[in-house]
């Protein structure tokens, strides 16, 4: 008896640890997406900007693209922005690369983007004010998440046979008398 119950504090534990250890790495993939997001109107200085889309690399986690229209007086056109994402060695999180327009910006105009825009939040609400997303909630949930990953789903399937066992034990015939 006192086994069984080890195992399950050793299950619970271990599947409390990968749900933990997921939901950090939600709380990432929103932040990154948004920090994505929020780099647009700097980039794209004048016009409205409509988001048609977002997704996350599958090769690359920690990089996110945004398909986007821009109109402005001379018409409208579509671009993409890609971003990527690092901690650096103060163990932060930073912007570590951006592609626009199929290129890569350079160091100096990355540091300023980071350090003036991403870091001023008067600067990010006056982007904002010229960005408008057309994602639905569900498509932007599913760039956060991106490809599935196998922690999370090894710990459910352990949650799910640790209940099966559980409620077979139970059903067999309840407890041992000693």
């Amino acid at each position: 008896m006192r086994s069984a119950r080890l195992l399950t504090i050793a299950a619970a534990a271990a599947i409390a640890a990968v749900f933990a250890t997921e939901g950090w790495w939600l709380a990432e993939g929103y932040r990154d997406a948004h920090a994505c997001l929020n780099v647009l109107p700097a980039l794209e200085e004048n016009g409205e900007l409509v988001v048609d889309g977002l997704t996350r690399s599958d090769s690359l986690l920690a990089v996110f693209a945004v398909d986007y229209r821009i109109s402005d007086l001379f018409g409208s056109r579509s671009g993409r922005l890609r971003c990527a994402f690092g901690n650096g060695p103060d163990d932060q999180r930073h912007l570590l690369g951006v592609e626009f327009e199929g290129q890569p910006i350079g160091e100096a105009r990355l540091y300023f983007l980071e350090r003036f825009w991403l870091g001023d939040p008067a600067a990010i609400r006056s982007g904002e004010k010229r960005l408008k997303s057309e994602v639905p909630p569900l498509t932007f949930l599913a760039a956060i998440i991106g490809r599935p990953r196998l922690p999370l789903i090894g710990a459910l399937l352990c949650a799910l046979l640790a209940a099966a066992a559980l409620a077979a034990g139970r059903l067999s015939g309840g407890r041992r008398q000693s």
